[in-house]
């Protein structure tokens, strides 16, 4: 059975923007596609804890749901905090529109 996460656009990029959603507790992420151009989303800590404690996530299908619309995605990198071991950044893969 797949993860459902629900996910929200970011129309604000860059480090300072990405500094300002972790403080209230969003982490940004980005959906990588082959045919379709990256989308800038974000997940609120609730989403973000389903994830942590997966097992074996980078093998995991994980469906993310963006504005009504279901994402089939694996996670390609997910960037953490040199000291804290804390999430900064999630990347993911599409691999199919449902």
């Amino acid at each position: 059975m797949n993860t459902v996460i629900k996910a929200y656009y970011r129309n604000d990029l860059g480090t300072k923007n990405s500094k300002r959603l972790r403080k209230y507790k969003k982490y940004p992420c980005i959906l990588y596609s082959v045919k379709n151009k990256s989308i800038p989303i974000y997940l609120k800590l609730s989403q973000m804890l389903k994830l942590k404690f997966m097992e074996n996530i980078y093998k995991k299908n994980i469906i993310i749901s963006l504005n009504k619309v279901n994402y089939l995605v694996k996670i390609l990198e997910i960037q953490r905090h040199v000291f804290k071991n804390e999430i900064l950044h999630l990347d993911f893969f599409l691999l199919k529109i449902l």
